[in-house]
């Protein structure tokens, strides 16, 4: 029995639409799916650790857009707080901590990973949570400033169950500061808080499933030696270096909550393309035309499909590049920054552009594309803002310092799209120097944009040497070009209406296979949508609510099972 037919089996996964139940009820239930996906896939402390494909198809796995809260509670036990603790434990001997690790992995344990501080988002190497070295050996955990507070882990107490924290924190021996180390800290028992901690509530974002984020601080709370996560407290010379490889499962967590967007891709694309094709207009003598028919909705649909194959091919690329322990380890984790500006991109905008594409229908929750853009705007910060990665990395790439895999298809219009972006931003740094002004205002804003095009390169010779059908991959290719149409005309690559040919030819090829290829993605177990089919939509609309001149009925709400 597969996982997915496992899942099928518990309640829990019986409904998606939970607008109608309490927001704390829904925030509880996702900890219940998070732990009931946890337990189908059974992964071991060496499938964290070792990162085996095990745990890479969890990630993969459409269940994980069935709930954007289960989703977020599952990354943050598993890749944060189980791969962090799992990893100190293992190369410092720390036996102790194996009878917690095997509580995280079976849920009996809630894990918190607390790194972003209110005051300190993405220059967390500056946050200021103090964990003093007392006399007796014992750590004070504190929080100085409101600035200082832990914001986002959900800390407050749910299900009767215990939560821990990997907290980091600046170490402070004789009043000199040693360097941010991980602490591992007792939050609360299920119920209450620990003495000394307190968290207060956020609002829940809008448009999302609800967690129940939270805002966490410290007040002098008295640590044992063993919570220190970290094998001396001595200053390290290369303080930086060592607080990148503590937080290293952030740069996993940049690649693996990537693989979730992929999932959205697939799911609205699916449903965008059924909705196209049974929505129809009024044609000539009282004729019905799909509007799947018409160029203007062919194009962001067919799209949609062929940047779910081709970035599919890209995920595997990645996870192969960023497994190559002979790599750079910058490399390493610059692919994994590529993939999630290029995937993100992509899926985010085939979001809006499918929601928009299937009407006022694309503006309900229960029809599923608009929140799932709402819970990938959340893994576009997560791990990581892409934005901040993307400079970090193409300012490292400009300036010389390591590079990304050259490609597969040196004269694809994509790799020399590729070769001149970087060669311009080149240009313009050597011109002004990377600490001007001016690269700060001519090439910053590019650094994006770089990262994606190196992205969609990859992409592409992924897929071409995976063997995805050639129409998929003209559709993509035609995409990205679209994009910086002016710098290949400029650059003599095409004309504009060579582009249109190219375009054109692309989607004609396409779209006799397309019901195929969407097929093909096998996300229609994961569609609750009723707008896909006439018996879904009939339903839909028999379970609710109803008002007329005889009485008011009240009808079941609308349960849609996997």
């Amino acid at each position: 029995m597969s996982v997915t037919e496992r899942l099928r089996t518990s309640e829990l996964f019986k409904s998606s639409n939970a607008s109608h139940s309490s927001a704390s009820w829904q925030a509880e239930r996702a900890y219940l799916r998070a732990s009931a996906i946890a337990e189908a896939y059974a992964l071991s402390l060496d499938d964290v650790l070792s990162l085996t494909p095990g745990f890479w198809d969890m990630h993969a796995d459409p269940i994980l857009c069935w709930d954007g809260a289960a989703t977020t509670i599952l990354i943050i036990q598993y890749n944060l707080t189980i791969g962090t603790v799992g990893r100190l434990a293992e190369n410092q001997n720390r036996e102790d901590l194996l009878p917690l690790l095997d509580d995280l992995l079976r849920f009996r344990t809630i894990g918190q990973f607390c790194l972003t501080e209110v005051g300190h988002g993405l220059d967390a190497v500056n946050l200021e949570t103090t964990a003093t070295l007392l006399e007796d050996g014992t750590f004070d955990l504190h929080t100085p400033t409101p600035a200082a507070a832990k914001f986002m882990p959900p800390m407050v107490p749910v299900l009767g169950r215990p939560c821990v924290a990997v907290v980091f924190a600046q170490l402070i021996v004789g009043k000199e500061k040693r360097g941010i180390r991980p602490f591992l800290v007792n939050i609360n028992d299920g119920r209450h808080m620990c003495s000394g901690i307190t968290t207060k509530l956020l609002p829940h974002r809008n448009g999302s499933f609800p967690v129940n984020h939270s805002i966490t601080s410290f007040r002098h709370v008295r640590l044992p030696r063993g919570a220190l996560l970290a094998d001396d407290i001595e200053k390290s010379p290369s303080e930086h270096f060592d607080f990148l490889m503590r937080i290293w499962r952030v740069s996993v967590g940049t690649l693996s909550l990537s693989l979730v967007a992929m999932s959205t891709l697939k799911i609205a694309s699916h449903i965008a393309f059924f909705y196209s094709k049974r929505r129809t207009v009024g044609g000539p003598e009282n004729s019905r035309i799909p509007i799947l028919s018409f160029r203007t909705q062919q194009i962001p649909v067919f799209t949609a499909v062929a940047r779910a194959y081709v970035l599919d091919a890209f995920s595997r690329r990645a996870i192969q590049l960023f497994m190559d322990d002979s790599l750079d380890i910058r490399v390493r984790h610059g692919i994994a920054t590529c993939f999630k500006a290029a995937t993100l991109h992509c899926a985010q905008e085939s979001a809006i552009l499918l929601s928009e594409r299937c009407g006022a229908q694309g503006l309900f929750g229960h029809n599923q594309i608009v929140t799932q853009y709402s819970e990938m705007r959340g893994i576009a910060i997560a791990e990581g803002d892409i934005l901040v990665l993307s400079i970090r990395l193409a300012t490292e790439l400009i300036l010389g310092r390591y590079s990304m895999p050259h490609s597969d298809n040196s004269r694809s219009l994509l790799s020399k799209h590729e070769v001149g972006i970087i060669a311009e931003c080149q240009s313009l740094t050597t011109q002004y120097g990377h600490r001007s002004e001016e690269f700060a205002t001519r090439v910053l804003p590019k650094c994006q944009f770089l990262v994606e095009t190196i992205g969609h390169r990859i992409a592409y010779d992924a897929a071409v040497a995976e063997g995805v059908p050639t129409s998929l991959i003209a559709i993509y290719e035609a995409d990205v070009i679209k994009k910086d149409l002016a710098w290949f005309v400029e650059d003599g690559c095409i004309s504009r209406a060579t582009f249109d040919d190219m375009e054109v030819d692309a989607i004609n090829k396409a779209s006799h296979q397309m019901e195929e290829w969407v097929n093909g993605m096998k996300t229609r177990t994961y569609v609750t949508a009723p707008i896909t089919s006439a018996d879904r939509w009939d339903d839909f609309v028999a379970g609710l609510e109803t008002f007329s001149s005889v009485r008011r009925e009240r009808r079941p709400l609308f349960r849609a099972s996997l």
